[in-house]
C-alpha cells in the first residue's frame, strides 16, 4: 500500500512536470472589466456639458459597470481641418491604455477616409478589442435636420498620368444611406471647366444594411496634353451640393515619349540600362553609342574610329525638340559636341527638357562653360572604383515618399563618384552611408531640371555584393526590386515629366472651401523643406503657405497664413454654388510658365456647412454601443496567447510540494520499510 501511495505520487510529479511541455501556450481571456480604466476621445471644440457627461457615461456604465473609472481626453483643435483631427485622433489612440471610447463625428471622406480605417485597424487599441466608438450625435443632437437619407460623392479618381488619345477610367466613389432595395437612378457627368467629357446613366440597388459604398468607372478620352482638372457631378434626388461634386488634377502627356540615349562604352552598366529602357512601354529609344574603352585614347577623331560618324550636328541640331529627355552615359561632352550642338543642348534644358546624367568617369571631364552649367557639382568629382558605397534618403532638407526612401537604402555602388560639392540650386535626394557624399541630385536650370547619379552601377550593385552571412540571401531577395523602383521613378522623370520634388506639388482635392487655411496636396516625388509653397491665380495673387506631413496618414498639406477666399473673389448667387478659379501651386521664384494651373471650383464657407453627413465605412468594423450587450461584452473581452506557467504558476508550485513530501515519506518517515 505504502509503495502504491509513493508511485502514485511519483506518477502526479511527472505528470505537472510534463502538461507545461504538452501545452506550453494557452489562451487567456481578460475578464475583469469592472477594474479597468476607460478613456473617451472628444474633439477638443466639443463643449461636453454636465447632462452630456452623465447621458455618456450611463452609456458606458450600463455596459461595463458602475465602478468602471472614466477618464476624458480631447483631440485635435478648432483651426484644424477635419484630416488634421484625425490624424491627432491617430496618435492619441496610439498613446492611451485600457478601453478607449472614440466620441465623434465621421466627418471624411475619400483617400482621407480609407487612410484613416487601414491605420485605425493596425493600431494596437482595435487588435486587442479595446477600441469602441460612440457616433456625436447619440450624445449630443445635431442642430440641424440630418436626411435619414443621403448620397455623396466620396472620391473620384483617375490616374494622376493619361496619355493623349488614350481611353483613361475616372472612377467616382459614391457613399451613403438609403431604405433597403431601394432602386436609386444617378446620372454621373464628367467635365474639365466647361468641356464637358462624359456622362453615364447608372443605378443600384441599396443593400440590406441601408448603406451605400459603389463605384463606378466612366472612360474618358482627353483632346489635349497638360495638367487638368477634371471635376464628377452626379444628379439624384438624395445628393445635394456641395457634396454631389468632386474634382482631381490629371497631368496628360503624349501617349509615345522618345528618349535619346548617347553613351560611351562599351561596359555591363551601358547594357543594363538600355535593356531595361528597351523593353519599357510607350517608349521610343533612339540610342548611341561610342565603343570606345574608357581608357582609350581619345583624342582620334570619332570620323576615324566609327563606321557611320556620330551624328551629332542632327541630333543636337533640327531634331533636338523631338525628344522629351535626353540621357547621357559616361558621356565625354567635348569630344563628341561641337560648340553649337553644346549650346543647343543647354537650351534645349533651359526651354524645359529633361537631361538625366548617369555619371562615368568621362562624364565630368568636359572644359566647356556651357556643359559645365549642366553639371550639379561646382567641382570635378574623383572616382573610385575600390571602395562599396550604400545609399541612403537624405531627409535633412528634402520630404520623400516612404516607399522611394526604403528602396535607396538598398542601392549599392561599386564605381562612384565622390566628394562632389553640389551647387546651391542642387537638391540633394540621396547620399553614401559611407563618407556621407552626395550621389542622387536634381537641380533646376531655368525651365528645366537635370537629373545626375552619381554611380556606374547602381542598377546591379546590390545583387553583386558580396555576403558574409548566407542567412542574408533572403533579405537580398527581399529588397531585390529596390533599383526597380527607382528606376521606374527616373522613368517618370524623363517620360512623364514629373518634377522629382524640385517644384511644388498638385492640389488633390477633392473640394476646395473659399475660408480654408489648408489643402490637400499630391506630391509629385516629394518636397523641399524650407521652401514656401505658393498658391497663385491667373490674375498673379499669391497666397503663401507651408508644408505639413501627417505621418499616421502618410499624406501631406499645405497651411497657408490667410484664408484662399484674400486672393479669391466668389461670384454672388446661391450660397451652396461654387466659382471655377484658374489656380496653380508653385514655389517661391517660380516662373509663371512652368506652373501647373488648372479650373478648380472653390465652394463658399456656407457650402462647407453641409459636410455634415456621417461616413458610415469611416469606423467600419469598430464596436458601438448600440451592438447587443452580449456581443459587445464579448469584443471587450481580451484574449491573448500567454505561457500555461504565467497563467497557472500554481502547477509548479504543486509539483514541487509534492516532490517534497514524496522526498519527506521514503527518506525520513517510511525509509526503513521501504
Amino acid at each position: 500500500m505504502k509503495k502504491i501511495t509513493i508511485y502514485g505520487i511519483r506518477f502526479l510529479i511527472i505528470l505537472f512536470l510534463f502538461i507545461p511541455l504538452l501545452f506550453p501556450f494557452i489562451d487567456k481571456r481578460e475578464s475583469n472589466i469592472s477594474l479597468m480604466h476607460l478613456q473617451v476621445v472628444h474633439p477638443a471644440d466639443l463643449n461636453l456639458k454636465y447632462e452630456d457627461k452623465t447621458k455618456l457615461k450611463n452609456m458606458i456604465t450600463s455596459f461595463f459597470s458602475n465602478d468602471i473609472d472614466i477618464h476624458f481626453n480631447s483631440f485635435g483643435k478648432k483651426s484644424n481641418t477635419p484630416v488634421q483631427d484625425f490624424e491627432d485622433l491617430l496618435q492619441q489612440i496610439d498613446k492611451l491604455r485600457g478601453q478607449i471610447v472614440v466620441l465623434a463625428s465621421a466627418h471624411l471622406y475619400g483617400e482621407n477616409a480609407l487612410k484613416f480605417n487601414s491605420t485605425l485597424k493596425e493600431t494596437s487599441a482595435f487588435k486587442e478589442k479595446r477600441l469602441f466608438y460612440i457616433p456625436l450625435e447619440k450624445i449630443i443632437p445635431a442642430e440641424t435636420n440630418i436626411e435619414d437619407e443621403y448620397l455623396l460623392i466620396s472620391d473620384i479618381f483617375i490616374p494622376k498620368i493619361s496619355f493623349l488619345g488614350e481611353e483613361s477610367i475616372a472612377t467616382v466613389s459614391l457613399i451613403g444611406k438609403a431604405n433597403a432595395n431601394k432602386k436609386i437612378k444617378i446620372e454621373i457627368t464628367l467635365h474639365t471647366g466647361n468641356s464637358f467629357l462624359n456622362s453615364k446613366t447608372v443605378e443600384l440597388t441599396v443593400p440590406e444594411n441601408n448603406l451605400i459604398r459603389q463605384s463606378f468607372d466612366v472612360p474618358i478620352n482627353f483632346a489635349k496634353t497638360g495638367t487638368q482638372v477634371i471635376t464628377a457631378d452626379i444628379n439624384s434626388s438624395l445628393a445635394h451640393p456641395p457634396l454631389n461634386t468632386a474634382s482631381t488634377s490629371v497631368q496628360v502627356v503624349y501617349s509615345k515619349t522618345t528618349l535619346l540615349h548617347i553613351a560611351v562604352g562599351p561596359d555591363w552598366s551601358l547594357r543594363t540600362l538600355r535593356q531595361k529602357l528597351k523593353f519599357w512601354p510607350n517608349l521610343d529609344l533612339l540610342s548611341y553609342y561610342i565603343l570606345r574603352e574608357i581608357n582609350s585614347d581619345q583624342s582620334i577623331p570619332s570620323s576615324q574610329l566609327s563606321l557611320i560618324e556620330f551624328p551629332a550636328d542632327k541630333l543636337f541640331g533640327s531634331e533636338l525638340q523631338n525628344f522629351h529627355g535626353i540621357i547621357a552615359q559616361n558621356f565625354l561632352f567635348d569630344t563628341y559636341l561641337g560648340e553649337k550642338e553644346s549650346e543647343n543642348l543647354v537650351k534645349y534644358v533651359y526651354n524645359g527638357g529633361r537631361l538625366f546624367i548617369q555619371a562615368g568617369p568621362l562624364t565630368f571631364l568636359s572644359e566647356s562653360q556651357s556643359i559645365k552649367s549642366l553639371f550639379p557639382c561646382e567641382n570635378e568629382p574623383k572616382w573610385d572604383m575600390e571602395k562599396t558605397y550604400h545609399w541612403s534618403a537624405n531627409d535633412s532638407d528634402f520630404i520623400n515618399n516612404s516607399n522611394f526612401s526604403r528602396s535607396l537604402d538598398n542601392i549599392v555602388s561599386h564605381a562612384t563618384a565622390i566628394d562632389c560639392k553640389p551647387k546651391k540650386e542642387a537638391v540633394i535626394l540621396a547620399k553614401t552611408k559611407e563618407g556621407n557624399h552626395p550621389i542622387l541630385l536634381a537641380m533646376p536650370v531655368q525651365k528645366g531640371i537635370v537629373l545626375s547619379f552619381l554611380a556606374g552601377d547602381w542598377l546591379n550593385g546590390y545583387v553583386q555584393e558580396k555576403l558574409i552571412k548566407s542567412n542574408e540571401n533572403t533579405i537580398r531577395m527581399r529588397n531585390a526590386d529596390s533599383s526597380e523602383t527607382i528606376f521606374n521613378w527616373l522613368i517618370e522623370f524623363l517620360q512623364r515629366r514629373q518634377d522629382s520634388g524640385i517644384r511644388a506639388p498638385d492640389i488633390l482635392g477633392p473640394r476646395l472651401y473659399a475660408e480654408e487655411k489648408s489643402i490637400d496636396i499630391r506630391s509629385r516625388g516629394g518636397i523641399q523643406l524650407g521652401k514656401s509653397i505658393y498658391l497663385i491665380t491667373n490674375a498673379n495673387k499669391n497666397l503663401s503657405g507651408s508644408t505639413l506631413s501627417l505621418q499616421k496618414l502618410n499624406k501631406e498639406i499645405v497651411e497657408f497664413s490667410s484664408p484662399i477666399s484674400s486672393i479669391v473673389h466668389l461670384q454672388k448667387g446661391n450660397n451652396l454654388s461654387s466659382t471655377v478659379v484658374e489656380m496653380a501651386l508653385g514655389q517661391e521664384k517660380s516662373d509663371k510658365s512652368i506652373l501647373k494651373f488648372g479650373n478648380w471650383p472653390i465652394f463658399p464657407q456656407t457650402a462647407k456647412l453641409m459636410e455634415k453627413y456621417d461616413n458610415p465605412f469611416l469606423f467600419e468594423n469598430v464596436a458601438t454601443f448600440t451592438q447587443k450587450e452580449e456581443i459587445l461584452k464579448e469584443k471587450t473581452a481580451v484574449i491573448e496567447k500567454v505561457p500555461l506557467l504565467n497563467a497557472f504558476p500554481w502547477l509548479l508550485a504543486l509539483a514541487l510540494s509534492l516532490l517534497c513530501f514524496e522526498q519527506f515519506l521514503t527518506r525520513i518517515l517510511w525509509r526503513e520499510e521501504i
